[in-house]
Order: structure tokens, then C-alpha cells, then sequence
């Protein structure tokens, strides 16, 4: 087996019979309006990829640095998918709107043949665990956060892999789009979010006993207006998840990977492209060339917004919160709090102040935010727009840091962050 790294959840995987999968396809052009790949990914390599006809395609979940369609646009829409078997029609319905119907759906924590007696299992949701005709085995974690008694129990029910990768790096909103926090505050939360991922790391490496371990997905820098941001991105750097593996003696087993480089299981071994850029690459040279970014407009703010006469903000907006306040109810979510949408108009200033509760169905324009537990948003009068009417993803908006974000308390709320999904015209 042969490992080409492209960028971010993206490997070219080369089995021993000849069948080559490529997982997430993603290496040209932003996702999420503000995700740039980082390091770039160099013409020959994206050429090459293109080119390469894989005989699978595994996509592992619905985010759009996994499932890119202008990145897929390139393949065959013939060529079988591999995803798991959901309980949900999401992604199918998503693989099926840009034209790939030719899914092999695998049941998590089975295995299933793809020909030539290679197998494939799934466990954790989006993760694939995939034997070779000799012998290999690889594991690709993707995005899941998975804990230390995880990796163990794969581990021991499907053996220590040859190779593994592993996230190292949180794709979120958090410290980036914290709106209140000042440049020391955002320093120091992504500060020790970086160690904590880094031990994590160190421990899923201890845990699951990988020969060879690579350190990949949710590897990007903001463009656009949040460019400036990507200093405060919590993505440890080599150097780092080298010093944690070394301090318990599994120095040897890190292979950092960059675009073009490829792993080969027989030997162990990495063959260095001699096109990647940015090896070895400092904080000072993701922030800089993220800034080189700046100029990318995100889509929305292509958006002609409606007249006062056509588009009445309030009345749409409380018909945003009605169908929110019914979802939450069919959720039984409804925590004792207040949302507030801090709109500015598309000159910086200010627009209008929103407000509706969790626990009730009032909602309606207000001057200043009240006493109680809150979560304010900050965001421009297109991209709200865009949100309200379908056209981006909430949570998407968020991890890209085109959202600001204050808490009081400073809480993440899980259930909450992502339900704001359901915050639209349509009920």
C-alpha cells in the first residue's frame, strides 16, 4: 500500500492489487467561504489527482472540506463512493445533487468486500479502517475526536494499524470568532487548545499503536475578511506533536506529511515531494500567507439585498424564530436564554439588534441585551440573508469566523451552536 498525502482529509490510496480510493476530495478553491488549504497544494499534484481516475471515492461526512463540489466536479460521476450506512438521507442526498448515485453504503462496525478480497470497515461513525490483500492495515480517524479508550478498543478489536491518521487540529469557531475577546485572550485560548490537542494526540497514538502516524484534517487558513484571524488558529505545528510523541518514546512513529509526500507501508518510509511548499512551516508563515488571502470576498457579499418596501426584516425574522421555537420544541431544547442578532449594515454600521428566547416564543427588536444567560451573534445584513433563506450553512458560517460570537456566560452551548441551523424561513 502506497499513501499520497493531498491536503487536509484528502489521500490518495494506492492498495496492493492496483485499486486506488481517494478520501475527501478537497484541494481547489475556498469551503466555507473563508477555508483555504494550507499548505497549498502545488499544480502538478492537483493535476495529477485529477487525472488519476481512482476506482473509489471515500467521502466521509457532509462538511464541505470533505465533500467539495467544485473539487469533485473533476471525477467521474460514475465512480463508486464509499460512505457509511446513515441513518439519515443527508449525505446521499448531497452526493446525489452534484450527480454520484453509485454509493456503496457500509454498514458501521462491519466489514465489506470491494473486490479482490481488499475489506473495508467503518467504525466510529466516519472513520475507515481498511485491510489490504498484504497485510496492511490502515486506519483514517478523519475528524472524528476520538478518545484515548477508543482508540484502545480499535485497537484491540481490529488490530494496531500500520498507519494511522489522526486529527490534530480543532476546525471551529473557537477562538477565532470569539467577538469579545481581545488578541491576548484569543492568544491564550488557542494557546491551550493547541497543547490540549497535542497531548490528545500523543495519547491516541499511545492507545492505538500505529507503526506509522500522520497528522491531518482540519488543516486550513481563513481568507477573505477573516484572514487576519488565521494567527489565532489552534492547529499545533510539527515540531510540537514531535516533542509529545518523543517524551513518551514514539518519536519514530510521526510522519508529518505535505502535499505530494507518500508513505509507503513495506518500507515505513516518506518520499518528500520536492514541489510542497512551507515544509516545516512556522506560526508567522500560515498567518502571512493567509493574509495574501485578504482580498477573496466571501459569495454573500455578492448578494443585492431587498428593498425596505419588499422585505420586511422584522416580520421575517419572527417567522425565523416561530419555526426555530417548534424544532426546539420537537428537540425538547429549550435552556432558559436569549439569542441576540447584532446586524451591521453593509458599511459597518449598525443595522438593527434582534432578540428571541429559548424557553418562550417572544422575539422582536430590542436596543440593548438583558440580564439573563445570553449568546449574541455579530454578522453583516447579507450574510444573514444568505442564512435565513438557505443559501450557507449557520455552523458553517461560524467555524469559518464570519459570525462573531460573545457568550455570557462564556459556555459553549453544543445543542445550541448547531440547532441555529433551523434559524430560517423555511419551517
Amino acid at each position: 500500500m502506497k499513501l499520497t498525502y493531498v491536503a487536509n482529509a484528502c489521500f490518495l490510496v494506492e492498495l496492493a492489487g492496483g485499486q486506488r480510493i481517494l478520501t475527501d476530495p478537497w484541494f481547489q478553491g475556498p469551503c466555507q467561504q473563508t477555508w483555504w488549504n494550507f499548505p497549498p497544494v502545488h499544480d502538478r499534484l492537483a493535476d495529477e489527482i485529477r487525472r488519476c481516475r481512482p476506482d473509489f471515492l471515500y467521502i466521509s461526512h457532509l462538511h464541505h472540506d470533505h465533500l467539495h463540489p467544485e473539487t469533485l466536479a473533476a471525477f467521474d460521476r460514475a465512480t463508486p463512493v464509499i460512505i457509511g450506512a446513515m441513518n439519515t438521507p443527508n449525505l446521499k442526498a448531497a452526493l446525489a445533487a452534484i450527480g454520484f448515485r453509485n454509493l456503496v453504503e457500509v454498514p458501521f462496525e462491519a466489514r465489506t468486500p470491494l473486490g479482490d478480497d481488499t475489506q473495508v470497515a467503518y467504525d466510529l461513525d466516519t472513520s475507515l479502517y481498511l485491510y489490504d490483500t498484504d497485510g496492511t492495515r490502515l486506519f483514517l480517524a478523519v475528524d472524528n475526536t476520538i478518545l484515548p479508550a477508543d482508540a484502545a478498543r480499535i485497537a484491540a478489536e481490529y488490530g494496531p494499524p500500520d498507519i494511522a491518521q489522526l486529527p490534530y487540529a480543532s476546525a471551529s469557531l473557537f477562538p477565532m470568532a470569539m467577538a469579545d475577546y481581545d488578541d491576548a485572550r484569543r492568544a491564550a485560548a488557542s494557546a491551550a487548545l493547541r497543547t490540549r490537542t497535542a497531548v490528545n494526540f500523543r495519547e491516541l497514538t499511545r492507545a492505538l499503536k500505529p507503526k506509522r502516524v500522520i497528522p491531518a484534517g482540519g488543516e486550513y487558513v481563513l481568507g477573505g475578511p477573516a484572514a487576519a484571524l488565521s494567527r489565532f488558529l489552534p492547529q499545533p505545528l510539527g515540531a510540537e506533536l514531535a516533542a509529545e510523541l518523543a517524551a513518551v518514546g514514539l518519536g519514530d512513529a510521526l510522519a508529518k506529511l505535505y502535499p505530494g509526500d507518500a508513505l509507503d507501508s513495506a518500507t515505513l518510509t516518506v518520499t518528500a515531494d520536492p514541489e510542497a511548499q512551507f515544509r516545516d512551516f512556522t506560526d508567522a508563515d500560515r498567518a502571512a500567507y493567509a493574509l495574501t488571502l485578504a482580498d477573496r470576498s466571501p459569495s454573500y457579499t455578492q448578494l443585492q439585498l431587498p428593498g425596505d418596501l419588499a422585505f420586511d426584516w422584522g416580520r421575517a425574522l419572527k417567522k425565523c424564530a416561530a419555526n426555530y421555537a417548534a424544532r426546539r420544541a420537537r428537540m425538547g431544547f429549550a435552556p432558559a436564554m436569549d439569542v441576540y442578532l447584532d446586524v451591521a449594515a453593509p458599511d459597518g454600521g449598525r443595522r438593527f439588534r434582534f432578540r428571541f428566547a429559548l424557553d418562550g416564543a417572544e422575539a422582536g427588536f430590542c436596543e440593548a441585551e438583558g440580564e439573563r444567560a445570553r449568546l449574541t451573534y455579530r454578522l453583516d445584513e447579507r450574510l444573514l440573508l444568505a442564512l435565513v433563506t438557505g443559501l450557507v450553512s449557520w455552523n458553517a458560517m461560524e467555524a469559518s469566523a464570519l459570525i462573531g460570537v460573545a457568550r455570557q456566560p462564556d459556555v459553549y452551548t453544543h445543542d445550541l451552536h448547531r440547532s441555529m441551523v433551523h434559524f430560517t424561513l423555511l419551517s
